[in-house]
Protein backbone atom coordinates (compact mmCIF):
# COMPACT_ATOMS: atom_id res chain seq x y z
CA UNK A 1 0.00 0.00 0.00
CA UNK A 2 1.31 3.23 -0.73
CA UNK A 3 0.07 6.62 1.58
CA UNK A 4 0.85 9.91 -0.28
CA UNK A 5 1.00 12.50 2.10
CA UNK A 6 1.26 10.44 5.39
CA UNK A 7 1.36 14.17 7.19
CA UNK A 8 1.96 13.23 11.01
CA UNK A 9 1.21 9.40 10.23
CA UNK A 10 -2.00 9.08 12.02
CA UNK A 11 -3.62 6.80 9.78
CA UNK A 12 -0.31 4.25 9.60
CA UNK A 13 -1.43 1.81 12.46
CA UNK A 14 -4.91 1.56 10.79
CA UNK A 15 -2.91 0.78 7.35
CA UNK A 16 -0.70 -1.84 8.49
CA UNK A 17 -3.77 -3.30 10.31
CA UNK A 18 -5.11 -3.60 6.63
CA UNK A 19 -1.99 -4.07 4.60
CA UNK A 20 1.27 -6.39 4.50
CA UNK A 21 3.57 -3.21 3.96
CA UNK A 22 2.93 0.28 3.91
CA UNK A 23 5.26 2.63 1.90
CA UNK A 24 4.51 5.97 3.64
CA UNK A 25 5.38 9.39 1.61
CA UNK A 26 5.94 12.85 3.79
CA UNK A 27 7.32 15.64 2.34
CA UNK A 28 7.62 17.62 5.21
CA UNK A 29 11.50 16.57 6.89
CA UNK A 30 10.56 17.28 10.59
CA UNK A 31 7.34 14.83 10.33
CA UNK A 32 9.18 12.51 8.32
CA UNK A 33 11.78 12.39 11.01
CA UNK A 34 9.19 12.05 13.67
CA UNK A 35 7.60 9.43 11.61
CA UNK A 36 10.82 6.93 11.60
CA UNK A 37 11.41 8.07 15.29
CA UNK A 38 7.66 6.81 16.18
CA UNK A 39 7.40 3.66 14.07
CA UNK A 40 11.09 2.12 14.67
CA UNK A 41 9.86 -1.56 14.87
CA UNK A 42 7.00 -1.63 12.29
CA UNK A 43 10.62 -0.45 9.87
CA UNK A 44 12.70 -2.34 11.38
CA UNK A 45 10.27 -5.58 10.59
CA UNK A 46 10.24 -3.95 6.23
CA UNK A 47 6.51 -3.76 7.08
CA UNK A 48 6.20 0.13 7.12
CA UNK A 49 9.15 2.28 4.46
CA UNK A 50 9.09 6.39 5.16
CA UNK A 51 10.18 8.25 2.30
CA UNK A 52 10.72 11.92 3.21
CA UNK A 53 10.13 12.94 -0.83
CA UNK A 54 7.74 14.90 -2.49
CA UNK A 55 5.39 13.02 -4.68
CA UNK A 56 4.62 14.45 -8.17
CA UNK A 57 2.89 13.57 -11.32
CA UNK A 58 5.86 13.95 -13.15
CA UNK A 59 9.49 12.25 -13.52
CA UNK A 60 11.97 14.45 -11.70
CA UNK A 61 14.81 12.09 -11.34
CA UNK A 62 14.90 12.21 -7.62
CA UNK A 63 16.12 15.83 -7.91
CA UNK A 64 15.47 18.71 -5.27
CA UNK A 65 11.89 20.74 -5.77
CA UNK A 66 10.04 24.12 -3.91
CA UNK A 67 7.79 22.43 -1.35
CA UNK A 68 5.73 24.62 0.90
CA UNK A 69 4.70 23.96 4.60
CA UNK A 70 2.23 25.95 6.54
CA UNK A 71 3.04 27.40 9.36
CA UNK A 72 0.05 26.25 11.44
CA UNK A 73 -1.27 23.58 9.76
CA UNK A 74 0.93 20.92 8.49
CA UNK A 75 -2.37 18.85 6.21
CA UNK A 76 -2.26 22.07 4.68
CA UNK A 77 1.28 22.26 3.03
CA UNK A 78 1.89 21.52 -0.11
CA UNK A 79 4.06 21.47 -3.83
CA UNK A 80 2.14 24.25 -5.23
CA UNK A 81 2.90 27.95 -5.09
CA UNK A 82 0.09 29.21 -2.41
CA UNK A 83 -2.22 31.42 -4.29
CA UNK A 84 -4.06 32.52 -0.94
CA UNK A 85 -2.56 33.63 2.09
CA UNK A 86 1.01 32.74 1.38
CA UNK A 87 2.64 34.34 4.55
CA UNK A 88 1.33 30.93 6.35
CA UNK A 89 3.90 29.22 4.37
CA UNK A 90 7.48 28.07 4.34
CA UNK A 91 9.18 27.53 1.08
CA UNK A 92 11.88 24.69 1.44
CA UNK A 93 13.69 22.18 -1.09
CA UNK A 94 13.20 18.44 -0.76
CA UNK A 95 13.71 15.35 -3.18
CA UNK A 96 10.79 15.00 -5.71
CA UNK A 97 10.17 11.19 -7.17
CA UNK A 98 6.78 10.35 -8.88
CA UNK A 99 4.68 7.43 -8.80
CA UNK A 100 6.76 5.86 -11.62
CA UNK A 101 9.69 6.32 -9.10
CA UNK A 102 7.71 4.37 -6.27
CA UNK A 103 6.88 1.35 -8.52
CA UNK A 104 9.88 0.72 -10.25
CA UNK A 105 11.53 0.73 -6.47
CA UNK A 106 8.52 -1.05 -4.46
CA UNK A 107 6.42 -2.53 -6.87
CA UNK A 108 2.85 -2.12 -7.89
CA UNK A 109 0.82 -1.06 -4.79
CA UNK A 110 -2.73 -3.24 -4.21
CA UNK A 111 -3.84 0.20 -2.55
CA UNK A 112 -3.24 3.71 -2.76
CA UNK A 113 -4.11 6.21 -0.45
CA UNK A 114 -3.59 10.47 -2.04
CA UNK A 115 -3.61 13.27 0.03
CA UNK A 116 -1.19 16.22 -1.61
CA UNK A 117 -2.93 19.57 -1.12
CA UNK A 118 -3.43 20.01 -4.81
CA UNK A 119 -0.96 17.61 -6.34
CA UNK A 120 -3.63 14.95 -6.46
CA UNK A 121 -4.84 15.22 -10.07
CA UNK A 122 -1.47 15.51 -11.07
CA UNK A 123 -0.77 11.49 -9.29
CA UNK A 124 -3.79 10.25 -10.71
CA UNK A 125 -2.80 10.87 -14.09
CA UNK A 126 0.27 9.22 -13.14
CA UNK A 127 -1.29 6.33 -12.29
CA UNK A 128 -3.44 5.78 -15.54
CA UNK A 129 0.11 6.14 -17.44
CA UNK A 130 1.79 3.23 -15.21
CA UNK A 131 -0.40 0.48 -15.31
CA UNK A 132 -1.04 -1.98 -13.60
CA UNK A 133 -3.11 -0.12 -11.43
CA UNK A 134 -4.12 -0.36 -8.05
CA UNK A 135 -7.19 -2.44 -6.77
CA UNK A 136 -8.18 0.42 -4.54
CA UNK A 137 -7.59 4.30 -4.73
CA UNK A 138 -8.36 6.51 -2.37
CA UNK A 139 -7.76 10.47 -3.46
CA UNK A 140 -8.71 13.62 -1.47
CA UNK A 141 -11.29 15.97 -3.92
CA UNK A 142 -10.07 18.90 -6.00
CA UNK A 143 -12.97 19.37 -7.82
CA UNK A 144 -15.27 17.60 -10.93
CA UNK A 145 -11.56 16.82 -12.20
CA UNK A 146 -11.46 14.35 -9.75
CA UNK A 147 -14.34 11.93 -10.16
CA UNK A 148 -13.40 12.62 -13.76
CA UNK A 149 -10.00 11.27 -13.53
CA UNK A 150 -11.19 8.72 -11.39
CA UNK A 151 -13.80 7.31 -13.96
CA UNK A 152 -11.54 7.03 -16.75
CA UNK A 153 -10.03 3.84 -15.20
CA UNK A 154 -12.28 1.62 -16.89
CA UNK A 155 -11.22 -1.04 -13.67
CA UNK A 156 -13.11 0.53 -11.09
CA UNK A 157 -16.61 0.02 -10.83
CA UNK A 158 -17.43 1.07 -7.07
CA UNK A 159 -17.54 4.39 -5.92
CA UNK A 160 -17.86 5.58 -2.46
CA UNK A 161 -17.33 9.35 -0.70
CA UNK A 162 -16.27 10.07 2.78
CA UNK A 163 -17.12 13.22 3.70
CA UNK A 164 -14.92 15.01 6.45
CA UNK A 165 -17.08 18.02 7.36
CA UNK A 166 -19.63 15.89 9.18
CA UNK A 167 -17.20 13.13 9.95
CA UNK A 168 -17.99 12.91 13.46
CA UNK A 169 -21.65 12.65 13.54
CA UNK A 170 -20.67 9.60 11.36
CA UNK A 171 -17.90 7.80 12.61
CA UNK A 172 -18.14 8.50 16.50
CA UNK A 173 -14.71 10.70 16.04
CA UNK A 174 -13.15 13.78 14.90
CA UNK A 175 -11.02 12.26 12.07
CA UNK A 176 -9.10 15.10 12.29
CA UNK A 177 -5.41 14.50 10.28
CA UNK A 178 -6.64 11.05 9.47
CA UNK A 179 -8.20 10.07 5.85
CA UNK A 180 -10.88 7.60 7.60
CA UNK A 181 -11.53 4.45 7.21
CA UNK A 182 -12.13 2.19 3.75
CA UNK A 183 -13.10 -0.76 2.10
CA UNK A 184 -15.75 -2.91 4.11
CA UNK A 185 -15.03 -0.21 7.28
CA UNK A 186 -17.17 2.80 5.37
CA UNK A 187 -20.18 3.42 6.28
CA UNK A 188 -21.94 5.22 3.37
CA UNK A 189 -23.13 2.80 0.51
CA UNK A 190 -20.95 1.97 -2.34
CA UNK A 191 -22.32 3.25 -5.74
CA UNK A 192 -22.59 2.25 -9.15
CA UNK A 193 -20.51 4.82 -11.90
CA UNK A 194 -24.00 6.23 -12.47
CA UNK A 195 -24.98 6.72 -9.16
CA UNK A 196 -21.88 8.43 -7.84
CA UNK A 197 -21.79 10.99 -9.98
CA UNK A 198 -25.69 12.16 -8.95
CA UNK A 199 -24.09 12.11 -5.67
CA UNK A 200 -21.20 14.02 -6.70
CA UNK A 201 -23.17 16.53 -7.85
CA UNK A 202 -25.58 17.14 -4.45
CA UNK A 203 -23.09 17.16 -2.35
CA UNK A 204 -23.03 20.04 0.21
CA UNK A 205 -19.89 20.69 0.78
CA UNK A 206 -16.42 19.72 -0.90
CA UNK A 207 -14.29 18.33 1.96
CA UNK A 208 -14.48 14.71 1.23
CA UNK A 209 -12.27 12.08 -0.28
CA UNK A 210 -13.32 9.67 -3.02
CA UNK A 211 -12.70 6.16 -2.96
CA UNK A 212 -12.60 3.90 -6.31
CA UNK A 213 -12.39 0.16 -6.48
CA UNK A 214 -12.50 -2.99 -8.23
CA UNK A 215 -13.39 -4.99 -5.20
CA UNK A 216 -16.75 -6.23 -5.84
CA UNK A 217 -18.64 -4.76 -2.74
CA UNK A 218 -22.13 -4.96 -2.79
CA UNK A 219 -24.00 -2.16 -4.58
CA UNK A 220 -26.88 0.00 -3.30
CA UNK A 221 -28.83 3.24 -3.91
CA UNK A 222 -27.60 6.54 -2.80
CA UNK A 223 -28.22 7.75 1.02
CA UNK A 224 -27.78 11.27 1.27
CA UNK A 225 -28.43 11.14 4.93
CA UNK A 226 -24.75 10.31 5.21
CA UNK A 227 -23.07 13.74 4.07
CA UNK A 228 -25.56 16.03 5.26
CA UNK A 229 -23.99 19.04 6.55
CA UNK A 230 -25.12 20.83 10.23
CA UNK A 231 -24.41 24.48 10.58
CA UNK A 232 -21.20 25.17 12.64
CA UNK A 233 -21.09 28.66 14.32
CA UNK A 234 -17.86 28.23 15.24
CA UNK A 235 -16.60 27.56 11.68
CA UNK A 236 -18.93 30.21 10.73
CA UNK A 237 -17.18 32.75 12.52
CA UNK A 238 -13.84 31.88 11.70
CA UNK A 239 -15.21 31.79 7.99
CA UNK A 240 -15.31 35.81 8.30
CA UNK A 241 -12.52 36.80 9.87
CA UNK A 242 -9.89 38.35 7.78
CA UNK A 243 -7.10 35.98 7.25
CA UNK A 244 -4.35 38.22 7.94
CA UNK A 245 -5.99 38.23 11.48
CA UNK A 246 -6.29 34.34 11.73
CA UNK A 247 -2.84 34.34 10.91
CA UNK A 248 -1.90 36.80 13.69
CA UNK A 249 -4.20 35.05 16.04
CA UNK A 250 -2.61 31.67 15.77
CA UNK A 251 0.94 33.18 15.59
CA UNK A 252 0.10 34.37 19.06
CA UNK A 253 -1.34 32.07 21.05
CA UNK A 254 1.50 29.50 19.00
CA UNK A 255 -1.32 27.56 17.45
CA UNK A 256 -0.04 24.50 15.26
CA UNK A 257 -1.63 21.05 14.04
Amino acid sequence: MFDLGANKGKNIPYYLSKAATVVAVEANPVLAKALANQYQKEIQSGRLIIENKCITGQNVDEKEIEFYIHRYHSGLSTLNVPKNNSYDYKKIRVIGCSFKDLITTYGAPDMVKIDLEGADLNVLESIHQNPPFPDYISVENCGPETLNNLLKFNKYSRFNIVSFYNFKSVYGYTGIDTAGPFGADIKSPWLSREKIIEVFDQMPDPWFDIHATSINFPLHMPDLNFYQKKINLLLWLKSILPNPLKSLIKKIIGFSR
